[in-house]
């Protein structure tokens, strides 16, 4: 019998043949070799198969599905899944060729981790006026400090694609909601660090690649599925609220809805913007910020 490998690399894909081959290039160019990679299609409409066509017969195994949406691809890939560390990789970022040798080194010495995950850089130049998702003095440190759970709550910093989870840790909290299409990640990072240890390296082990396909630029369905995971976070652990604290509980809440609240006014849907000022002005009512918008909004 063959030995299983030692990290599972996952990436689910929809529509993104002409950028899959790339992360397919960067993830088989690793330096740390004992791994497999499965690429779970969720339905394409397009040349997916044909361009990864090249690839048949390495290492990769290709899985099709019904579109179900990334959540339930993601699911799919770890249930076919023979290693003990689990990678997951978007089909339009770029591993770097030390992000399994980063990660695994660590994960390898430290088996009771639920997840260990490092840091990102922006492909083509900087983002959000920096070079790297999590800014530097940041990034160093939490790696010095270690992470916590509010440090996720303030900011999303988890990546996934800069991530290695226990395949373990993730059957046991039930892996991806698939019922999410965008926040997912931040809600799988939340059920983690409520029930596993959680470590942060101060390494760049992806890049990520601006383009008009990624969903994160649906403004509005991220915002209400980031609401969801919160109030799901406080519903499912009960002690969350109290690691977290009712002040930043509501202030993130609150500005949550804030922008949805911006955002639908700006769109014309003024009746649904005024639900979501009021829930802000609700959740702090001391930011007269909200309060102003609140009342100008219905007045006019």
């Amino acid at each position: 019998m063959s030995r299983l490998p030692a990290v599972s690399v996952i990436v689910a894909t929809y529509n993104r043949a002409e950028l899959l081959c790339a992360t397919i290039d960067s993830i088989l160019q690793q330096r740390f070799q004992d791994y497999e990679l499965i690429v779970v299609d969720d339905g394409s409409t397009d040349n997916t198969r044909a361009a990864l066509e090249g690839f048949f017969g390495s290492r990769l195994r290709y899985l099709y599905q019904q579109n179900r949406g990334p959540s339930a691809a993601r699911n799919l890939g770890v249930r076919h899944a023979q290693g003990r560390w689990i990678s997951i990789q978007d089909s339009d970022d770029l591993c770097a060729p030390n992000h399994l040798e980063c990660l695994h080194g660590y994960a390898r010495d430290h088996s009771e981790c639920g997840m260990v995950f490092a840091n990102g850089g922006y492909l083509g130049g900087p983002g959000h006026e920096r070079d790297t998702i999590i800014p530097a003095a940041k990034s160093r440190r939490l790696a010095a400090q270690g992470v916590q759970l509010a440090n996720v709550f303030a900011k999303s910093i988890v990546r996934l694609q800069a991530a290695l989870i226990s395949k373990a840790a993730y059957d046991a909290v039930g892996g991806h909601d698939e019922s999410l299409r965008i926040c997912m990640d931040l809600d799988l990072a939340f059920r983690l660090f409520m029930n596993f240890p959680v470590s942060y390296l101060d390494d760049v082990v992806f890049f990520y690649r601006r383009h008009e396909g990624n969903s994160s630029r649906n403004e509005e369905l991220r915002l209400t599925e980031n609401i969801r995971v919160i109030e799901k976070l406080l519903a499912q652990y009960k002690t969350a609220r109290a690691l977290l604290g009712d002040k930043r509980v509501a202030a993130r809440l609150a500005y949550r809805y804030y922008r949805l609240a911006k955002g639908r006014h700006k769109h014309g849907r003024h009746t649904e913007a005024q639900d979501a000022i009021r829930q802000a002005s609700l959740l702090r009512p001391i930011k007269l910020k909200y309060q102003f918008y609140r009342f100008q909004w219905a007045l006019f």
